[in-house]
C-alpha cells in the first residue's frame, strides 16, 4: 500500500489517490474524468444552434462538471444557445409583422 495519509470519507479505511471507488465499502470517491471527443461537441454545438432550447440542457450539465474543458464546452454551448434563441426570436417576429403588413393592406379598402 502507498504511503499516503488519504482515507476514505465513509468507512475511513486507507485508499490511494487514484482510486475512484473505496476497495472497503465502494463509496464514489470522485468522478471519472470523460473524454469530450470532437464529434461529441459538434453535435453538441449543432443542437445548441439548430434546436436552440434543447441546448441548455447539456449546456448546463457539462458547466456543473468540475473539469475546466468541460466547463468550457458548457458555456460555448448556452452563448450558441442564446444567440440561436435570439435570432429565432427576432425572424418570427420579423415574418409575423410582415404577414400582418399584408393582412392589414388586403383588407383596407
Amino acid at each position: 500500500m502507498d504511503n499516503t495519509n488519504e482515507t476514505c470519507p465513509v468507512c475511513h479505511q486507507p485508499i490511494l489517490p487514484n482510486y475512484y471507488f473505496c476497495p472497503n465499502c465502494g463509496a464514489n470517491l470522485k468522478d471519472k474524468a470523460k473524454d469530450i471527443s470532437a464529434l461529441t461537441q459538434i453535435a453538441l454545438y449543432a443542437l445548441a444552434l439548430f434546436l436552440p432550447p434543447l441546448g441548455l440542457w447539456p449546456g448546463i450539465k457539462y458547466l456543473m462538471k468540475s473539469d475546466p474543458k468541460a466547463k468550457k464546452i458548457g458555456i460555448i454551448i448556452i452563448v450558441l444557445t442564446v444567440i440561436s434563441s435570439a435570432i429565432t426570436i427576432w425572424a418570427i417576429f420579423s415574418l409575423f409583422n410582415v404577414y400582418l403588413g399584408e393582412l392589414n393592406s388586403t383588407v383596407s379598402f
